[in-house]
């Protein structure tokens, strides 16, 4: 290869970079014009959001016969619920309900062993003026391993909702076994 050839190499590759770079320079500017378009355009519709809080208290027997324990478990105890509904003007009203049962507490009827419970949810439903949901949830004696012969019980929560201010008016519940 001679001095001129490797010149002529050195001279074109110089070129690319500064075309590159120009047209990089260019792309990003139009890039920039065009997201600056859509920011300024219209205003974007967005979401409204209303948070509605209940603590409830439930009850509720798991009978011998759906558990296969050897007694009947009698539930008590809180449950939160969160309801959280959204206002999308694209995909209409739908409500996030988180759940916390982890407060409510079994007792065994006939050796008044203690049974605690994982129930804990986050669902996400059509927005309406009423909903009912039933959600299972493993519960177990209160002992090392325990867990490992879990049961299920059934959470079941009748709510009421303010179709004009959509927020959570009324919430009851029951625990019981499928």
């Amino acid at each position: 290869m001679n001095s001129e050839t490797f010149a002529t190499m050195k001279s074109f590759k110089l070129e690319t970079e500064r075309n590159m770079k120009k047209s990089r320079g260019t792309i990003l500017s139009s890039m920039g014009g065009i997201v600056g378009a859509l920011l300024l355009a219209a205003p974007a519709a967005s979401a409204q959001t209303t948070v509605s809080t209940f603590t409830i208290q439930v009850a509720g027997n798991a009978s011998s016969v759906k558990t296969g324990l050897p007694e009947t478990v009698k539930f008590a105890g809180p449950v939160v619920i969160t309801a959280t509904v959204v206002t999308d003007p694209v995909l209409g009203p739908g409500v996030v309900v988180q759940i916390d049962g982890r407060g409510v507490i079994g007792t065994g009827q006939k050796t008044g062993k203690i049974y605690k419970n994982e129930c804990e949810a986050n669902l996400t439903r059509p927005f309406g003026p009423t909903d009912t949901i039933n959600t299972t949830f493993a519960f177990f004696e209160d002992a090392p391993g325990s867990y490992m012969n879990s049961k299920t019980g059934l959470l079941t929560l009748n709510l009421t909702y303010d179709t004009t201010t959509m927020s959570l008016t009324t919430a009851t519940g029951t625990i019981a076994t499928l």
